[in-house]
């Protein structure tokens, strides 16, 4: 009887449009605060465990817990804002945040922070909160560093993308593990070795490379593929070419990465040992750790030896809708996620590195998990240091992102050259940022 008045008191809430979609549960006496984030299934089990304890901790307040896909979550927040019935606490990306605080959707969390003694910015990795602090207002929105303008989102993790490679592979050839002195020629060197057709029938049975991340490779060497405080495109640029260039050599130059026409989930595919070698995010541990291989990880490979390689710290926040009714609880929800009680829950899911310096560096981090072997955990963190990026996300990142994967996978078909790739793809996102920026290309 309890959860189904709480349940019509909510459908309530929704109906009426009550900003933040929040109530007090008349039978439990409780203030309901609401909670959604993105994630696979497995996630949702280590949320309620977090919720709980949160709840434990608070026992004036309840939360309503939705974990959705990565997929449906931006149509299901698009939805929700338009029609006022937004979560109280919802997990934000930096590619989409711009979007969000231009709509005036996120409530600004700095008086929260500035009021709070226990607050200590060095607690924290360097730039972590930068992707969600801005300065001025609506259409004159521009990101600024920390303390400096607003933080419309309390940043969670801090993570990076990593060469993970298959040690059984390696040792069976007697090959070096990759390390930070790689170039894209070592990669390159040791994935023909380990592109192997085991029983001589013509088809390739383990590669030795999968995964066409352009973007890693572009990001490591310092490639820009917009100029965000301009509004422009820039995926023309030397560096951005090279790296898309570079991707598609790997198929049909080297012939070490499997031809798009068979279709090989770059996942599965490192984790059954289809592929030897993969870059791909740090959030992909736990996934990894369900080989029966022995593997490891590498810095990401740069172009050219002497080449500094560029930080690839970022992470997702925790934001608070605008319109909540209960603002001050739902930051004590948000400051909870961040506490080191939930960052060292993260450092022990293998799914990201915690934005908390103490929990990154504890004996939690990774502790479930064989692989990476502790002597590599200094690889991620390493990531972190060197030349940072400049933003990278602008308003209209779900249609700019759709549009250049549409384009790029002509060059992983060998239909388009990287540079003609390139130029159809600077033409689609200046006229999408031209139409979000409401402003004309130049």
């Amino acid at each position: 009887m309890v959860r189904c008045t709480i349940l019509v008191l909510l459908a309530v809430c929704g109906l009426a449009t009550l900003a933040g979609c929040s109530t007090r549960g008349a039978d439990e006496g409780k203030l309901v605060l609401t909670y959604t984030r993105w994630g696979d299934p497995s996630e949702m089990d280590s949320t309620r465990e977090l919720i709980a304890q949160f709840e434990k901790e608070n026992p004036d307040l309840a939360v309503h817990i939705d974990v959705v896909s990565w997929e449906q979550y931006w149509q299901k927040m698009k939805t929700s804002v338009v029609t006022n019935t937004a979560q109280d606490v919802w997990l934000m990306s930096p590619a989409y945040v711009e979007e969000y605080v231009g709509a005036g959707h996120l409530l600004d969390l700095m008086p929260f922070i500035q009021a709070d003694p226990a607050f200590n910015r060095d607690d924290y990795f360097p730039h972590a909160f930068d992707d969600f602090c801005f300065a001025g207002e609506g259409d004159a929105i521009r990101h600024a560093p920390f303390g400096r303008g607003k933080l419309y989102a309390f940043t969670r993790d801090y993570n990076c993308s990593l060469l993970f490679f298959n040690r059984d592979h390696f040792d069976a050839l007697g090959l070096a593990y990759p390390d930070e002195t790689w170039t894209w020629d070592d990669m390159v060197l040791a994935a023909k070795k380990l592109t192997i057709d085991f029983d001589g029938d013509g088809v390739i049975d383990q590669w030795g490379y999968g995964g066409l991340v352009y973007p890693t490779f572009s990001n490591a060497i310092g490639g820009i593929p917009m100029d965000v405080e301009h509004h422009k495109s820039t995926w023309s640029a030397p560096l951005v070419i090279k790296s898309i260039q570079f991707c598609q050599d790997l198929i049909y130059k080297y012939r070490v990465h499997p031809p798009p026409a068979l279709k090989v989930d770059e996942t599965e595919s490192f984790t059954t040992g289809k592929v030897s070698m993969t870059v791909a995010g740090v959030w992909n541990i736990r996934s990894y750790n369900r080989s029966d291989c022995l593997w490891d990880i590498a810095p990401v490979p740069v172009d050219v030896k002497g080449r500094p390689r560029c930080a690839s710290g970022g992470g997702v926040a925790h934001c608070i809708y605008s319109r909540t009714a209960h603002p001050k609880e739902a930051w004590r929800l948000v400051k909870f996620l961040s506490s080191e009680t939930s960052q060292r829950a993260l450092a022990r899911s293998g799914t990201s590195v915690p934005v908390l310096i103490k929990a990154a560096y504890s004996d939690d981090f990774l502790a479930p998990y064989a692989c990476p072997p502790k002597s590599s955990y200094h690889v991620i963190f390493d990531s972190f240091t060197g030349p940072s990026l400049p933003n990278i996300y602008a308003r209209g990142y779900m249609e700019i992102s759709r549009n250049t994967r549409d384009i790029t996978d002509g060059v992983w078909r060998n239909d388009l050259t990287p540079e003609d790739a390139c130029r159809m793809i600077d033409e689609k996102v200046d006229a999408i940022l031209a139409e979000h920026y409401k402003r004309i290309p130049q």
